[in-house]
Protein backbone atom coordinates (compact mmCIF):
# COMPACT_ATOMS: atom_id res chain seq x y z
CA UNK A 1 0.00 0.00 0.00
CA UNK A 2 1.21 3.30 -1.17
CA UNK A 3 1.01 6.17 2.19
CA UNK A 4 2.20 9.67 0.77
CA UNK A 5 3.00 12.06 3.60
CA UNK A 6 2.40 15.39 1.91
CA UNK A 7 4.30 18.65 3.54
CA UNK A 8 2.35 21.72 1.84
CA UNK A 9 4.62 24.51 2.06
CA UNK A 10 3.81 27.51 0.25
CA UNK A 11 5.94 30.66 0.36
CA UNK A 12 3.66 33.17 0.17
CA UNK A 13 2.58 33.93 3.73
CA UNK A 14 1.42 37.53 4.54
CA UNK A 15 0.72 37.25 8.40
CA UNK A 16 4.56 35.74 9.05
CA UNK A 17 6.35 36.14 5.85
CA UNK A 18 8.20 32.91 4.97
CA UNK A 19 6.30 31.36 8.03
CA UNK A 20 6.93 27.74 6.83
CA UNK A 21 10.99 28.19 6.97
CA UNK A 22 10.98 30.13 10.21
CA UNK A 23 12.64 28.06 13.04
CA UNK A 24 11.34 26.55 16.51
CA UNK A 25 13.78 25.62 18.32
CA UNK A 26 16.52 26.09 15.74
CA UNK A 27 14.60 23.84 13.27
CA UNK A 28 12.32 24.98 10.18
CA UNK A 29 8.56 24.43 10.75
CA UNK A 30 8.85 22.31 7.43
CA UNK A 31 11.78 20.54 8.82
CA UNK A 32 9.83 19.69 12.16
CA UNK A 33 6.68 18.16 9.98
CA UNK A 34 9.32 16.25 7.56
CA UNK A 35 11.60 14.92 11.14
CA UNK A 36 7.64 13.65 11.90
CA UNK A 37 6.90 12.19 8.79
CA UNK A 38 9.81 9.81 9.04
CA UNK A 39 8.91 8.26 11.95
CA UNK A 40 5.27 7.22 10.14
CA UNK A 41 4.29 3.94 8.15
CA UNK A 42 4.84 6.07 4.93
CA UNK A 43 6.73 5.32 1.47
CA UNK A 44 6.92 8.87 0.55
CA UNK A 45 7.25 12.39 2.07
CA UNK A 46 6.93 14.77 -0.12
CA UNK A 47 7.04 18.53 0.46
CA UNK A 48 4.26 20.13 -1.94
CA UNK A 49 5.85 24.23 -2.59
CA UNK A 50 6.33 26.55 -4.89
CA UNK A 51 9.38 27.75 -3.68
CA UNK A 52 13.06 26.68 -4.99
CA UNK A 53 14.36 27.71 -1.95
CA UNK A 54 12.07 25.44 0.33
CA UNK A 55 12.21 22.73 -2.06
CA UNK A 56 16.52 22.30 -1.49
CA UNK A 57 15.52 22.94 2.94
CA UNK A 58 12.75 19.83 1.83
CA UNK A 59 15.50 18.29 0.58
CA UNK A 60 18.09 18.74 3.01
CA UNK A 61 15.35 17.09 5.65
CA UNK A 62 14.81 14.31 3.44
CA UNK A 63 11.79 14.68 1.67
CA UNK A 64 11.21 14.53 -1.93
CA UNK A 65 10.50 17.19 -3.93
CA UNK A 66 10.10 15.90 -7.23
CA UNK A 67 8.38 19.20 -8.75
CA UNK A 68 7.29 22.65 -7.67
CA UNK A 69 3.53 23.45 -6.97
CA UNK A 70 1.89 25.68 -9.62
CA UNK A 71 1.06 29.37 -9.40
CA UNK A 72 -2.96 28.52 -9.43
CA UNK A 73 -2.59 26.43 -6.64
CA UNK A 74 0.00 28.81 -4.71
CA UNK A 75 -2.51 31.79 -4.06
CA UNK A 76 -3.52 32.31 -1.00
CA UNK A 77 -6.66 31.70 -1.59
CA UNK A 78 -5.75 28.27 -2.71
CA UNK A 79 -7.38 25.62 -0.77
CA UNK A 80 -6.15 21.79 0.18
CA UNK A 81 -8.50 20.65 -2.81
CA UNK A 82 -6.42 23.03 -4.87
CA UNK A 83 -2.87 21.56 -3.72
CA UNK A 84 -4.25 18.16 -4.57
CA UNK A 85 -5.28 18.98 -7.71
CA UNK A 86 -1.85 19.94 -8.88
CA UNK A 87 -0.32 16.98 -6.95
CA UNK A 88 -2.27 14.52 -9.24
CA UNK A 89 -1.48 16.39 -12.21
CA UNK A 90 2.58 16.24 -11.27
CA UNK A 91 1.68 12.83 -10.43
CA UNK A 92 0.67 12.01 -14.24
CA UNK A 93 3.37 14.46 -15.24
CA UNK A 94 5.96 12.35 -13.62
CA UNK A 95 4.82 9.17 -13.75
CA UNK A 96 4.26 8.52 -9.79
CA UNK A 97 2.25 6.37 -9.08
CA UNK A 98 -1.37 7.76 -6.67
CA UNK A 99 -1.27 6.90 -2.70
CA UNK A 100 -3.67 4.64 -1.62
CA UNK A 101 -3.12 6.94 1.83
CA UNK A 102 -2.69 10.53 1.82
CA UNK A 103 -1.13 12.05 5.96
CA UNK A 104 -1.38 15.85 5.24
CA UNK A 105 1.01 17.20 7.94
CA UNK A 106 0.68 21.52 7.92
CA UNK A 107 3.92 22.46 9.00
CA UNK A 108 2.43 25.04 11.29
CA UNK A 109 1.61 21.93 13.71
CA UNK A 110 4.72 21.47 15.12
CA UNK A 111 3.22 19.31 18.52
CA UNK A 112 2.12 16.04 16.95
CA UNK A 113 2.13 12.63 18.57
CA UNK A 114 3.35 9.55 15.95
CA UNK A 115 0.59 7.15 17.74
CA UNK A 116 -2.42 9.77 17.02
CA UNK A 117 -0.89 9.64 13.47
CA UNK A 118 -0.10 6.15 13.14
CA UNK A 119 -3.73 5.12 14.73
CA UNK A 120 -5.42 7.15 12.22
CA UNK A 121 -3.69 5.27 9.11
CA UNK A 122 -4.42 2.07 10.76
CA UNK A 123 -8.00 2.82 11.07
CA UNK A 124 -7.99 4.17 7.42
CA UNK A 125 -6.15 0.38 6.56
CA UNK A 126 -8.72 -1.95 8.38
CA UNK A 127 -11.80 0.17 8.21
CA UNK A 128 -13.04 0.28 4.62
CA UNK A 129 -16.14 1.80 5.31
CA UNK A 130 -14.05 5.47 6.72
CA UNK A 131 -13.14 8.22 3.97
CA UNK A 132 -11.02 9.70 6.24
CA UNK A 133 -9.34 9.93 9.83
CA UNK A 134 -8.85 13.11 11.52
CA UNK A 135 -6.62 14.05 14.21
CA UNK A 136 -8.63 16.46 16.72
CA UNK A 137 -7.82 18.00 20.28
CA UNK A 138 -10.96 19.55 22.27
CA UNK A 139 -12.46 22.89 21.81
CA UNK A 140 -14.05 25.04 24.46
CA UNK A 141 -17.52 24.26 23.10
CA UNK A 142 -19.26 27.21 25.09
CA UNK A 143 -19.06 29.81 22.40
CA UNK A 144 -20.83 32.79 22.05
CA UNK A 145 -21.57 35.02 18.15
CA UNK A 146 -22.44 38.72 18.16
CA UNK A 147 -26.43 39.50 17.02
CA UNK A 148 -26.26 43.39 16.83
CA UNK A 149 -23.90 44.31 19.21
CA UNK A 150 -24.81 41.52 22.12
CA UNK A 151 -23.56 38.17 23.05
CA UNK A 152 -25.83 35.40 22.01
CA UNK A 153 -25.04 31.45 23.01
CA UNK A 154 -23.79 28.95 20.12
CA UNK A 155 -25.63 26.21 22.67
CA UNK A 156 -28.70 25.48 24.45
CA UNK A 157 -27.38 27.97 27.99
CA UNK A 158 -30.62 26.76 29.81
CA UNK A 159 -30.91 30.60 30.57
CA UNK A 160 -28.42 30.26 32.68
CA UNK A 161 -25.51 33.31 33.08
CA UNK A 162 -23.05 30.37 33.84
CA UNK A 163 -22.94 26.55 32.50
CA UNK A 164 -20.82 23.79 33.40
CA UNK A 165 -18.92 22.64 30.81
CA UNK A 166 -19.97 19.36 31.34
CA UNK A 167 -23.34 19.97 30.35
CA UNK A 168 -22.59 21.02 27.09
CA UNK A 169 -21.92 18.13 24.33
CA UNK A 170 -18.11 17.82 23.67
CA UNK A 171 -16.96 19.96 20.48
CA UNK A 172 -13.15 19.36 19.04
CA UNK A 173 -10.70 21.17 16.60
CA UNK A 174 -9.89 19.41 13.18
CA UNK A 175 -7.73 21.34 11.48
CA UNK A 176 -4.37 19.77 12.48
CA UNK A 177 -3.33 16.26 10.38
CA UNK A 178 -5.76 14.90 8.16
CA UNK A 179 -5.49 11.11 6.76
CA UNK A 180 -7.73 10.36 3.77
CA UNK A 181 -7.72 8.19 0.53
CA UNK A 182 -5.65 8.99 -2.43
CA UNK A 183 -7.15 6.08 -5.08
CA UNK A 184 -9.34 6.76 -7.00
CA UNK A 185 -8.23 10.60 -7.34
CA UNK A 186 -9.89 12.42 -4.55
CA UNK A 187 -9.26 16.13 -5.35
CA UNK A 188 -12.56 17.48 -4.78
CA UNK A 189 -13.97 20.09 -2.45
CA UNK A 190 -15.61 17.04 -0.19
CA UNK A 191 -11.83 14.95 -0.40
CA UNK A 192 -12.47 13.79 3.14
CA UNK A 193 -15.84 12.53 2.16
CA UNK A 194 -18.80 11.74 4.61
CA UNK A 195 -17.50 8.62 7.03
CA UNK A 196 -15.21 11.03 8.66
CA UNK A 197 -13.14 8.96 11.67
CA UNK A 198 -10.96 10.34 14.61
CA UNK A 199 -8.59 10.61 17.23
CA UNK A 200 -8.48 12.83 19.84
CA UNK A 201 -5.17 13.98 20.42
CA UNK A 202 -3.36 15.92 23.81
CA UNK A 203 -4.61 19.62 23.54
CA UNK A 204 -1.12 20.74 23.18
CA UNK A 205 -1.21 19.17 19.26
CA UNK A 206 -3.91 21.95 18.84
CA UNK A 207 -1.38 24.89 18.75
CA UNK A 208 -1.35 26.50 15.52
CA UNK A 209 1.58 28.69 14.73
CA UNK A 210 -0.13 31.96 13.07
CA UNK A 211 1.88 34.76 14.31
CA UNK A 212 5.04 36.25 16.14
CA UNK A 213 3.58 35.34 19.15
CA UNK A 214 2.83 32.00 18.30
CA UNK A 215 6.62 31.28 16.81
CA UNK A 216 8.24 32.36 20.51
CA UNK A 217 5.29 30.34 22.90
CA UNK A 218 6.22 27.36 20.38
CA UNK A 219 9.65 27.98 20.87
CA UNK A 220 9.56 28.20 24.59
CA UNK A 221 7.49 24.88 25.05
CA UNK A 222 9.90 22.90 23.11
CA UNK A 223 13.15 24.46 25.25
CA UNK A 224 11.14 23.41 28.59
CA UNK A 225 9.98 20.32 27.13
CA UNK A 226 13.59 19.47 26.49
CA UNK A 227 14.61 19.61 30.06
CA UNK A 228 12.12 17.68 31.94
Amino acid sequence: MNIYAIIPARSGSKGVPDKNIRKVAGKELIGHAIEFAKKLPVTKIICSTDSEHYAEIARQYGAEVPFLRSAAASHDTAMEQDILEDLYNKFDEHDIAYPDIFVWLRPTFVFRDVDDVTECITRLRNEPQLTSCRVVVEAESRLYHDENGLLKPNFDDKGKSMIRRQEVEKAYRVYLTDVFRGVPKNCGADFLGNRVGYVVANKLCGIDIDDEQDLFIATKMIESLSHE
